[in-house]
């Protein structure tokens, strides 16, 4: 997993790219939780360029999630790609995520 962080006003995007098939990599959690620690509590995850999740990738998401919520913070993806949004609905974990065609929509719900 690669990501690239960037700042925009006040919401950390983060652009998540894969190492391996499907697997995020728990680099997203941790990176996650760093923002979190630092008092950054605005976050999208920039899907763009995943286009498949297995179950690891799922999990560190949702884990990612958790660490957030525990966190006082809030995290939006964008870009999600059928093959990820799939899993997500089958998994029933949709709902702890805030989802979003685009980058621009995912910052606007920051208002």
């Amino acid at each position: 997993m690669q990501c690239t962080e960037r700042e925009v006003g006040d919401v950390t995007v983060l652009e998540v790219a894969l190492r391996g098939l499907g697997d995020i990599g728990t680099g997203v959690t941790d990176h996650v939780r760093a923002l979190v620690a630092q008092g950054r509590t605005r976050i999208v995850l920039n899907f763009r360029g995943i286009k498949s999740l297995d179950s690891h990738g799922l999990g560190d998401l949702v884990a990612s999630q958790q660490a957030a919520t525990r966190g006082g913070a809030r995290v939006a993806l964008c870009h999600v790609h059928p093959y990820v949004a799939e899993p997500l609905q089958i998994m029933n974990v949709v709902d702890l995520f805030d989802v979003f065609e685009s980058e621009q929509a995912a910052l606007q719900s920051f208002g």
